[in-house]
C-alpha cells in the first residue's frame, strides 16, 4: 500500500445531526426547496463523468428551475452555512490526530476525498490540521461525484500510484465503496467516524 484515501463527511467526523441542522437553517432562510432539489440533483448525477469542474457544475445547476439563482445560493449561502454549522457543532474524530501522522511516518500518502467542495474550509472548521494530509480532492473538481470511476482514477494518476496500491476509507458502500471497487482499489467501511482497522494495510504488511 502506498496511499490511504479518506472520505470526509461521516468518516473524519461523526456527521449525525448535520442534515437536520442544515434543513432547519434553510427553513429559516426560506430556501428549503433549493436544498431538497440539491439533494435530488446529486442523486441524479451520482457516478456520471464530466470533462471538467465547469462542465460538472453547468450540468448540476441546469437541473434547477432557476440555474443562476441556484448557483448563487449554493456557493454564497449553502456551502458557507455548512462550514459554519461544522465549526459550531462538529469536531474531528479523536483517532485522527494520532493515526494521520503515524500513516505518514510509515511513508504512506494521506488523502482526503470529498463529494463536496470547500474541503479545506470544512476540514479547518472541524479542527483537522491540514498538515495531517498530503492531498485534498473535491469530486466536482475531478469531474464527477462518487462513485465516478474517472474521479478515482484521476486521484491515482495525481498520486502516481496504482489503484491496487490504495486503500479507500469511507462510510458509504454505494459511493466510496463502489467507486473504489470500480478501479480495483481496496475499500474499508467505517460507521459514524469510528477508527478504521486498516485491515487491507495490515494484510499487506504481514504477507
Amino acid at each position: 500500500m502506498k496511499a490511504i484515501i479518506f472520505d470526509l463527511d461521516g468518516t473524519l467526523y461523526n456527521k449525525s445531526g448535520l442534515a437536520m441542522r442544515l434543513v432547519w437553517l434553510q427553513m429559516r432562510r426560506g430556501t428549503l426547496s433549493l436544498l431538497k432539489r440539491e439533494r435530488e440533483v446529486r442523486k441524479e448525477l451520482r457516478g456520471q463523468h464530466f470533462e471538467s469542474e465547469d462542465a460538472f457544475y453547468e450540468a448540476f445547476f441546469a437541473r434547477f428551475d432557476k440555474p443562476e439563482h441556484a448557483r448563487r445560493w449554493y456557493f454564497e449561502q449553502y456551502m458557507p452555512d455548512m462550514v459554519s454549522v461544522l465549526r459550531q457543532h462538529f469536531r474531528v474524530a479523536s483517532w485522527v490526530e494520532t493515526v494521520m501522522p503515524a500513516l505518514r511516518a510509515r511513508g504512506l500518502k494521506v488523502v482526503v476525498f470529498s463529494d463536496y467542495g470547500s474541503v479545506r474550509k470544512k476540514l479547518e472548521a472541524i479542527g483537522f490540521r491540514l498538515s495531517w494530509a498530503d492531498y485534498l480532492f473535491e469530486a466536482p473538481a475531478l469531474g464527477g461525484l462518487k462513485p465516478c470511476k474517472e474521479s478515482f482514477g484521476k486521484i491515482c494518476r495525481e498520486l502516481n500510484v496504482k489503484p491496487s496500491d490504495c486503500l479507500m476509507i469511507g462510510d458509504r458502500k454505494d459511493t466510496d465503496g463502489e467507486g473504489a471497487r470500480a478501479v480495483g482499489m481496496a475499500f474499508e467501511r467505517t460507521v459514524k467516524a469510528s477508527k478504521p482497522t486498516f485491515a487491507a494495510l495490515n494484510q499487506v504488511k504481514n504477507a
